[in-house]
């Protein structure tokens, strides 16, 4: 019976499931699909754009989970967990800069930097929350936190020594005093560095 088969596969470590799937099995294949589409709506709840469809976003990160699935390769890469996270955000992103080509019409607005994302006590943008500071929410932190990862993995060195210094202290949730305190700087450079860094964020995300 399907329901016994599905119950199984659940029960399989995500390397069994990714080995299967790679192999033809297609239930493998949707029984992972399964295990991470929160995961893909999670971060499409991140980088969505009131207004579209907010199943335009979530779309996107399902295929670039369906190319984790069929590109990931257990001697090469981390967990297959870390490594389908990479290819959900990159997905994304590779729809939200080509959000102002045709074949992305319909994707324009979803994905706009500069229209609101609504939230409890008013609305934000992403271009919000990128610039956040000191009062940036957890939920804001994790844009920050997958935008950021993604750029590191990709071997992209678009920050400066000392922005990644303190990038990194503020990732940890530091409030600017602190860091400066803690890398022996003044608030105020640490409050312009992180201010260069959110502007090189929101260029890598729309170049």
């Amino acid at each position: 019976m399907k329901t016994d088969l599905y119950r199984k596969l659940e029960e399989c470590a995500d390397s069994q499931l990714v080995a299967m799937a790679q192999e033809g099995d297609i239930d493998a294949e949707e029984a992972l699909m399964r295990r991470y589409k929160e995961t893909v709506r999670i971060k499409a709840k991140l980088y969505f754009m009131a207004g579209a469809d907010e199943e335009d976003v979530v779309q996107e990160g399902m295929i670039g989970l369906l190319k984790a699935i069929r590109q990931y390769n257990e001697e090469k890469s981390a967990a297959f967990g870390t490594f389908a996270s990479i290819c959900i955000t990159r997905q994304i992103i590779s729809a939200i800069r080509g959000a102002g080509r045709e074949k992305h019409r319909s994707l324009n607005n979803s994905v706009s930097l500069s229209n609101p994302l609504e939230r409890e006590g008013g609305e934000i943008t992403l271009e919000d929350t990128l610039k956040a500071g000191m009062d940036a929410s957890p939920e804001e932190l994790l844009v920050i936190k997958d935008v950021v990862y993604y750029i590191f993995h990709n071997g992209d060195n678009i920050f400066s020594d000392f922005e990644m210094q303190v990038l990194n202290e503020f990732l940890k949730g530091k409030k600017y005093d602190r860091i400066a305190r803690d890398l022996g700087k003044s608030t105020k450079s640490i409050d312009n560095a992180m201010q260069r860094t959110k502007k090189k964020i929101v260029e890598y995300i729309t170049r």
